[in-house]
């Protein structure tokens, strides 16, 4: 089957002394530092954790600027994509991080929120968070009318029980984003507060991702909120492999050696496919053609050059280009897990630190992991009975265009509507992780 699975982003906020400035250098307190935190009584909640009582998620707005969205989301997705290693396969969503840094973005200070603007090309004030409602909400709908295919996403702040994050950010995440409240005693039991985040993160993405906060993610001292993004993804090819079956061939690796394995193969794809300056693709539509999945192999010896070319522009020209028409697809299965320590990117987009004074004074962004998992082969459905009808084939059309994946390819998924990349990747190695 074909498994397009999970991605979740979990970013720890610390709290700090941080001074006057707004661009002061977060440091971490010692035992005695004075926080603007309250400590509570055992066990209470601030009533203020919840959403407002009777808000409701907004109704998608019309004018919503979606595309721009998208695009932002996708240009900054693939900025991550190129800090990973060249070779080895990569699997990471541009949705997911991009959309947990536009919630975090609305606590943020100015300062701090315009480098995320910066960074995610974000349209101006409350119309980002209206576009990603809509994308949201079109996405959920889309997978809602398929049999064959599963989308979650889903999305949860979880404070500390001795701060009060503002009203006003938690009703905005809540409406516009579907995201929910969970406090935990990150202070007394930090072990337990992680299982509890890991195992809602391996409930959301269906055991794929069973522990992504790492042993001492949650410092008992000083984290005081984790936001976490979930992404999962399954659904069946709109044309499912198997008619030919498998083919041998060989794949040729980005050093120029090769290594014997076999493809599914595909004769009598209708498109749509193409080939451009250093490259050939195609676009694989999952069913109901909501989705699809863009396959991108660069001509031999230009893997590198396609990669740091990868951009919104990119693809466009690549959907401008493309015209429908008889193909021959050649691809290999693969699966890859990565899994991402997002400091170091965003401490160069200006995020971390940062400043997040609506989750409470003198918080900034210490910690942040991202995780993927994927796995990719033919999705078919056999069905047995006692009755047998033989119908004889014409044979495929001759096609016009030979789309091999025999040697390093980039791949998209993407929501056709609206053009956001849920996920971005790279092959190098199909017989590897």
């Amino acid at each position: 089957m074909i498994r397009w699975i999970a991605v979740v982003l979990a970013f720890s906020l610390v709290a700090a002394a941080c001074g006057d400035s707004p661009n002061a250098e977060p440091t971490v307190p010692d035992s005695s530092t004075t926080t603007a935190t309250v400590p509570l009584p055992p066990a209470t909640v601030p009533n203020s954790f919840a959403p407002t009582a009777n808000l409701t998620r907004s109704v998608p707005a019309p004018e919503a600027p979606v595309a721009g969205l998208s695009a932002g989301f996708n240009e900054a997705g693939f900025d991550l994509l190129r800090t990973q290693a060249l070779e080895g396969n990569v699997i990471l969503s541009p949705a997911s991080v991009a959309h947990a840094l536009l919630m975090a973005r609305a606590a943020a200070d100015q300062p701090t929120g315009a480098a995320i603007d910066a960074a995610l090309q974000l349209p101006d004030g409350v119309s980002a968070h209206q576009a990603w409602n809509a994308i949201d909400q079109a996405i959920s709908s889309a997978a809602a009318a398929e049999v064959d295919m599963t989308i979650t996403l889903a999305d949860r702040i979880w404070p500390r029980l001795d701060i009060q994050p503002d009203q006003q950010w938690i009703d905005l995440l809540a409406t516009e984003h579907g995201a929910d409240v969970q406090p935990l005693d990150f202070t007394r039991d930090p072990d337990g507060s992680t299982d509890v985040i890991n195992d809602w993160i391996s409930d959301q993405t269906q055991g794929l991702i069973p522990e992504l906060l790492p042993p001492g993610f949650i410092d008992p001292a000083n984290t005081v909120l984790v936001l976490t993004d979930a992404l999962y993804f399954k659904a069946r090819w709109e044309t499912i492999f198997g008619k030919y079956g498998p083919v041998p061939g060989t794949f040729t690796h980005l050093d120029g050696t090769t290594e014997p394995i076999e493809f599914m193969q595909q004769l009598e794809l209708p498109g749509p496919r193409g080939r451009g300056d250093g490259y050939v693709g195609a676009e694989l539509p999952y069913t109901g053609d909501q989705f699809s999945m863009l396959i991108i192999v660069p001509d031999p010896g230009r893997f590198d050059e396609l990669r740091e070319r990868l951009s919104q522009n990119l693809l466009d020209e690549i959907d401008n280009s493309f015209t429908m028409g008889p193909y021959e697809l050649r691809l290999p299965q693969w699966s890859s897990t990565t899994e991402i320590d997002l400091i170091p990117w965003l401490t160069d987009i200006g995020a971390a630190p940062g400043h997040y004074p609506a989750i409470a004074d003198g918080v900034f962004l210490g910690d942040a992991v991202h995780g993927a998992d994927i796995a990719v082969d033919e999705w078919g459905t056999v069905a047995a009975a006692a009755t047998a009808f033989g119908f004889a084939d014409s044979g495929p059309p001759e096609p016009e265009l030979a789309v091999w994946a025999d040697r390093p390819f980039l791949y998209l998924i993407r929501h056709i509507d609206s053009g956001l990349v849920l996920f971005a990747g790279q092959v190098t190695d199909p017989t590897t992780e």
